[in-house]
């Protein structure tokens, strides 16, 4: 079940058909934590490989699924493109053995990697990328072009979640830059690369080569409209009493204060309705039933705030003062806050309030206002709840 993101998929969809016609589209999708980009890309790939029809037909793509992590550098990470590729296509025997030999140079980073050529410099990423580049075509021509009649595929399609993780010793802007650079050099023209994360990606990836961001569409994945949000659940009531005996109704109130309490986040939209459903004992789900399931300990923003909030309010903040700075904004919720308000109530000294506010809009846990100077606010109402509700409970 999938509710909303239609021009994202239109647009997607699109990019393919381009792509299959030799003018290779690539995509940036940045959003907030929960805000739903790995479930796009989870849609994204059987839209790709065929498994489910777009508005040009069915496609016929490989698609390589891959995650970045802080530890992933260059040579990991042309390693697990490697990898995916093989697993891909290895079971064709004509082109298991093209591969092999395609990509043989990474038999190279391995043995360099394992420390048995102790004496061997590490290579320059421009040569690991060249030949990086110069396979990835070759093969990509290969399937496109099927020698030995087996079915020809439309492409390849890299997905990448996480890139916000990306380390500089990965160089990841700098390295989808010279690949696709290189692919068209080498008249590959079916290669998308398609690479999500959290809004820190895009300065990741102008750090490692300023002009990398002009190469992708960039789709940014905002909150669920009021009707989708709706049809979410309204299609979980649906499948709900589907596979269950005793069946449940919903009033307009409950669906109105879920839809309010989740911002439009899809993961908040499926919590606050399953506790909401959790907590009911007489059929119908009510607003007290949403209210209840949403604020008693252990319930959806308890559970939402130990999955998305808790880490940046006790591990990311090492200073009491500075989540006293927090538990002042949150009185305002998610609007705008002056410095000088924030002032009258902290306790602390004029510089410690300084340097939290830098501190915490540093790691992105709190925004500042780009069009008026000294505001600041929380980036979201949920996070301000459950501030206020359980920020101190560890206390």
């Amino acid at each position: 079940m999938f509710a909303g993101r239609i021009n994202e998929i239109n647009t997607f969809e699109h990019g393919l058909h381009q792509t299959r016609n030799g003018s290779p589209t690539h995509f940036l999708i940045t959003g907030e934590r929960g805000i739903g980009k790995s479930s796009l890309l989870m849609l994204y790939k059987p839209l790709a490989d065929g498994s489910i029809a777009t508005e040009y037909g069915n496609m016929n793509f490989v698609t390589i699924n891959t995650s970045i992590s802080p530890r992933t550098n260059l040579n990991t990470f042309i390693k697990i493109i490697d990898k995916g590729l093989k697993r891909e296509l290895g079971k064709i025997e004509s082109v298991r053995s093209f591969l092999n030999e395609t990509w043989s140079f990474v038999q190279r980073i391995k043995i360099m990697d394992s420390g048995i050529e102790k004496n061997s410099v590490a290579e320059e990423p421009d040569l690991i990328i060249d030949d990086l580049a110069y396979s990835l075509a070759e093969t990509c021509n290969r399937i496109t072009n099927p020698e030995k009649g087996e079915q020809a595929k439309d492409g390849i399609v890299f997905f990448i979640d996480e890139a916000d993780a990306a380390s500089p010793e990965l160089h990841l802007g700098y390295f989808i830059k010279i690949v696709t650079e290189m692919l068209q050099q080498h008249n590959c023209t079916n290669v998308m690369f398609v690479i999500a994360g959290l809004p820190e990606v895009i300065g990741k990836l102008s750090d490692s080569h300023e002009s990398s961001l002009r190469i992708f569409h960039h789709l940014k994945v905002k909150e669920l409209l009021k009707e989708d949000r709706y049809y979410v659940i309204e299609q979980g009531m649906s499948e709900g009493n589907r596979v269950n005996q005793d069946l449940t109704t919903i009033s307009d109130e409950a669906k109105s204060r879920i839809s309010t309490l989740s911002e439009g986040y899809p993961h908040f939209i499926q919590q606050f309705a399953y506790s909401a459903f959790d907590i009911n004992d007489d059929g119908e789900i009510s607003e007290h039933d949403v209210l209840a399931g949403a604020f008693n300990e252990g319930g959806a923003l308890d559970s939402i705030g130990r999955r998305y909030y808790a880490s940046q309010y006790h591990e990311q903040i090492k200073s009491d003062e500075y989540r006293d700075v927090l538990a002042i904004m949150a009185e305002s919720l998610s609007a705008w806050v002056k410095k000088s308000e924030i002032r009258q109530k902290f306790t602390g000294s004029d510089q410690t309030l300084t340097d939290a506010l830098k501190a915490l809009t540093n790691r992105k846990i709190i925004l500042k206002n780009p069009s008026k100077l000294g505001e600041y606010r929380l980036q979201q109402r949920g996070f301000a709840l459950w501030i206020k509700m359980f920020g101190n409970r560890d206390k």
